[in-house]
């Protein structure tokens, strides 16, 4: 409750003096609204990182919050995610940018069409309301009290489930309070896109990382457009505050590509679940059509999607979210000149898409396995940058060929690279010898999709 002895839930009715208080203000009003639920966030692990130098003369927002503790990362980056819709609201888009790199920023045009985007729903109280609960509890799963918890009520282990499961286990099992407060149609709007959370992450299919079977679960959403709006709605948030912890005095991850390949996601997610919509490879390809526009506008050759070895080299330059001319030119001759065995099976492995009895393989971590051995913009040659990337293909064909030996019907199974990304790519035998990533571990599948 503020000073003034108004909730939040009262100040949703009346945006204008909501998102007109101070920043102190503000959060200090969500905090009394939500003080279990950002408690958990004080426990939650963290990704970590190097502060901006900018933060040193600014008090963060868990500072704010608790003034005698340490910083709080979960609850730095969910509270910047909060004060980007007040940027939003208050038209504030220097602020918003901020510290964003000069080739990076968000548009005035973009922000433009954000805030038209968002202005519907903070008009509606009881969709602001869940809205910003939604935002507030997204990361609680971070928590590993919760999973305890839910281990306690129910008998069943769930510590090694990602944080989106353990949170939508732990509200069937009635351990988040606050979603009660909502009406019951937002409710069911929310846990909705738990639910989605759950089995669909919206940056693996903007990076082109999933395959279009993993895009079944929208079918969930169909007939809840408002439902789907709504997840999504969070999730730019939370790509807004996402470096909140490093830097607190702007949306610095909220950058014009993150949100074309957000937008791109949107627009396929809302294909699918329309009425008749667009299949899920239809929508698939609405996300890798984005790219090759993109590609072409700044002067790459337009690539066929109807041709198998063209699709595949849009997964590639999707998964590594390529955004100009010379950096398509150094994929695309690297793709060209591997070993025609190497390409012609990774192309095959690549244009599987789990739908039609074809087993795909989703190879999570590979965009950031990817990226970081061309290290495009470190101090390489050319020459020595496509024997990096030729190298991560080369790994990245054993680990999509390898056998998958499931007697059930199977849509697509999962191979997580994090492991070979850390031992082997985040070292400097990589940078003499890139070979040793071509000799590394394929890991276990970690889990499967039936069909």
């Amino acid at each position: 409750m503020s000073s003034s002895g108004v909730t939040l839930r009262e100040y949703t009715s009346r945006p204008a003096e909501l998102f007109a208080l101070s920043d102190e203000a503000l959060l200090h009003l969500v905090h009394d609204d939500f003080k279990d639920e950002l408690r958990r966030l004080n426990y939650a692990y963290s990704v970590g990182g190097k502060k901006d130098s900018s933060t040193s003369t600014t008090v963060s927002p868990s500072r704010i919050l608790y003034p005698n503790d340490n910083d709080y990362d979960e609850v730095n980056r969910t509270l910047i995610s909060i004060l980007t819709l007040k940027w939003i609201y208050n038209q504030q888009y220097d602020v918003l940018v901020g510290n964003q790199g000069e080739a990076l920023k968000l548009s005035r045009e973009s922000f433009q069409r954000i805030r038209e985007f968002y202005m519907d729903t903070i008009g509606k109280p009881d969709e602001l309301y869940a809205l910003i609960m939604s935002v507030v509890v997204n990361d609680i799963g971070k928590d590993k009290q919760l999973a305890v918890d839910y281990e306690r009520k129910t008998g069943e282990d769930i510590d090694t489930s990602n944080h989106d499961m353990i949170l939508i286990k732990a509200v069937r099992a009635g351990l988040v309070d606050c979603l009660e407060r909502l009406e019951e149609d937002y409710k069911y709007d929310i846990i909705l896109g738990m639910e989605l959370g759950a089995e669909f992450n919206f940056g693996q299919l903007a990076q082109g990382e999933n395959v279009p079977a993993a895009l079944e679960i929208l079918e969930i959403m169909r007939g809840r457009e408002r439902s789907f709006k709504l997840r999504f709605m969070e999730q730019l948030l939370d790509i807004a505050g996402a470096a909140g912890h490093l830097d607190w005095t702007c949306a610095k991850k909220l950058t014009q590509s993150n949100y074309d390949a957000y937008r791109a996601v949107y627009d396929a997610g809302i294909g699918i679940i329309k009425k008749d919509g667009l299949s899920l490879r239809q929508g698939y390809d609405v996300v890798l059509t984005r790219r090759l526009d993109l590609l072409r506008d700044k002067g790459f050759r337009a690539l066929d999607l109807s041709k198998p070895d063209n699709r595949a080299l849009a997964r590639i330059l999707c998964m590594s979210s390529v955004a100009d001319r010379n950096t398509a030119e150094l994929y695309s001759k690297a793709w060209e000149s591997l070993e025609d065995k190497v390409r012609q099976s990774l192309c095959e492995s690549l244009n599987k898409d789990g739908i039609d009895g074809n087993t795909a393989v989703q190879v999570t971590y590979i965009p950031a396995l990817v990226t970081q051995a061309v290290d495009v913009n470190g101090p390489w040659s050319p020459h020595q940058k496509k024997h990096f990337l030729q190298s991560a293909l080369r790994y990245l064909e054993r680990v999509m060929s390898a056998p998958v030996n499931i007697s059930q019907r199977t849509s697509y199974v999962e191979r997580n690279v994090l492991r070979t990304l850390k031992d082997v790519v985040q070292t400097q035998q990589f940078r003499e010898d890139p070979t040793i990533l071509e000799r590394a571990d394929i890991p276990e599948i970690c889990s499967t999709k039936l069909a």
